[in-house]
């Protein structure tokens, strides 16, 4: 028998031809059934030395070399053939055979891969040059941001000056400040922005709630059009309903105030944009709860116009149907008062001069209220009767009077009074609109008024009950 080699990859040679048949009486005892397994199992151990042949017959088995041991691959038993790679051994994956075409060889068999299943294990860096790396990336990327901020700070357009919205302040016309809105020096907001034409003003009179136009001496080609903010006090064109202002004069001044100033300020009811002063076309028309209305020159000469009410509870400008006043202090007082001589009848607005009569058609008006500026049109009218409820100017058909006994000829001898009073000794027979005297044969007195504020005088017919 020959020895096999000890290189790992070599195929062992088939066994030599069997010898002779021996003489029958030297012939090995065929192993039983039970012994085949463990005949096999000691050829699958791969450190098992295989056992002496029990006859002479049988080919003897090499003990596997120390190289063999450490190759994990059964050792084919006797007599069967040898597949490629050791018996046993499963098939080689063409794409990752050892020492395939375009795969270095792998090692020898039996030897260990190097570095493991995945290759040599990387270098250890030290830890000095992690921080370098890293530092070095923390300065490229501060480098990078500055350079980007250096040309957007080189290349950005200048900022506007004098913004839409933007608040400044006027101390000097030529010469406006920047202010926030929030400060109390930004006392107007630039409402827009409009090239120079002349005259000034005009450019900015599209713009209704501009009161101001001004050409900043850093912009001679820019005219900034102003509205007032609420800081500005005494701007007309800032008030707002529900405000209080103190007036002078027709709108001589108009200052926003705390509505409990004394002396008592008007109230605000609305404010109003008209072509000049004075107004004639109708103050305050939209806004009919306003008794008042004055006015203030604004952008271009057009009028500002406040419509409002007084807050003075002794105003004759507040003063309701059925309130007296006092023609000598000319303020309401109560209709008991000794002062009082007149009593409110109607309560109205109109536009300009009362026309006459101002009153038509009244029952007892004897008299007139008005109030009204040199500014605007607007003109409150109040139609005045007598303050006492029982002159005879109030006398109706059926109502009775009596005699107060003067007898001077006046209409004032005779008063209205119940007709269950023990004085009435008179009863209304008739009235017209005329002071022409014209009666009834029965009547035992008559009343004449002549023309006033109802137009037509007034003649009452009395006779005796």
């Amino acid at each position: 028998m020959h020895d096999q080699p000890s290189d790992p990859t070599f195929a062992p040679v088939p066994p030599a031809a069997a010898p002779a048949d021996p003489p029958e009486q030297e012939k090995a005892t065929v192993p039983t059934e039970s012994e085949v397994p463990e005949t096999v199992a000691a050829g699958l151990d791969p450190t098992a030395v295989a056992p002496e042949p029990t006859s002479a017959w049988a080919a003897p088995v090499a003990a596997v070399p120390d190289a063999m041991a450490l190759d994990p691959r059964p050792v084919a038993p006797a007599g069967f053939p040898v597949a490629p790679g050791g018996w046993g051994a499963p098939p080689a994956d063409p794409g990752f055979a050892t020492g395939a075409p375009g795969f270095p060889p792998g090692p020898a068999l039996g030897q260990p891969f190097p570095g493991g299943p995945f290759g040599p294990p990387p270098a250890q860096l030290p830890w000095y040059r992690h921080w370098l790396t890293w530092l070095i990336v923390a300065m490229v990327t501060v480098i990078a941001a500055g350079a980007t901020l250096f040309g957007y700070a080189i290349t950005r357009p200048d900022p506007i000056a004098f913004p839409v919205g933007q608040c400044v302040s006027i101390e000097i016309t030529t010469k406006p400040v920047e202010f926030a809105c929030t400060e109390g020096l930004g006392q107007y907001q630039v409402a827009a922005r409009e090239k120079v034409v002349a005259p000034v003003e005009s450019a900015c009179a599209k713009y209704d709630r501009a009161t101001r136009a001004v050409i900043p001496d850093s912009h001679p080609d820019l005219v900034l059009c102003l509205q007032p903010t609420r800081f500005n006090l005494t701007d007309p064109g800032q008030l707002l309903p529900g405000d209080c202002a103190d007036v002078k004069g027709a709108g001589d001044s108009i200052t926003r105030v705390d509505c409990d100033f004394t002396p008592a300020p008007v109230k605000v009811i609305g404010t109003e944009l008209h072509g000049t002063i004075p107004v004639t076309d109708q103050a305050c028309k939209n806004l009919p709860d306003a008794r008042m209305a004055f006015a203030q020159s604004s952008l271009g000469g057009r009028a500002i116009v406040v419509c409002a009410n007084s807050t003075d509870s002794k105003s004759m400008s507040t003063a309701q149907v059925g309130d007296c006043g006092g023609k000598q202090v000319m303020k309401r007082v109560a209709c008991t008062d000794p002062t009082a001589d007149g009593r409110v009848l109607s309560v109205r607005t109109v536009y300009g001069k009362p026309a006459h009569p101002e009153c038509p058609n009244l029952v007892g008006a004897n008299a007139t209220f008005t109030s009204g500026g040199d500014k605007t049109d607007l003109v409150l009218l109040l139609c005045m009767g007598p303050a006492d409820n029982g002159d005879a100017r109030y006398a109706m058909v059926g109502d009775c009077a009596m005699d107060n006994n003067k007898h001077t000829g006046s209409a004032l001898d005779i008063s209205r009074v119940d007709c269950g009073s023990p004085a009435a000794t008179y009863q209304v027979s008739d009235r017209h609109d005329s002071n022409d005297n014209v009666c009834p044969s029965d009547t035992r007195a008559s009343l004449t008024y002549t023309p006033g504020v109802t137009g037509l005088g007034l003649t009452v017919c009395l006779r005796r009950r």
